[in-house]
């Protein structure tokens, strides 16, 4: 018995492909960057690309945040 595939529309694979892109330019980017919240960011960058195939997404605005976690500047703490 064979597994069903998943059939995504034209547009569910341009946002796919599009997310993908701006992950890999995101790590490529900030392989250079130094500071201690660079290093869990980039890990998050890679396990969202490990985990595509996994039917929960996270929304447009937790993957936005997801892109610029390793520029930002982290909060210090008072």
């Amino acid at each position: 018995m064979t597994m069903a595939r998943n059939v995504h529309s034209a547009e569910e694979r341009a946002v796919r492909k599009s997310r993908v892109e701006a992950a890999t330019t995101a790590l490529r980017e900030s392989s250079q960057l130094s500071g201690s919240h660079v290093p869990a960011a980039r890990a998050a960058l890679k396990d969202y690309l490990r985990r595509l195939n996994e039917p929960n997404q996270p929304s447009d605005a937790t993957f936005q945040a997801l892109l610029k976690a390793p520029f930002a500047q982290p909060r210090h703490r008072p």
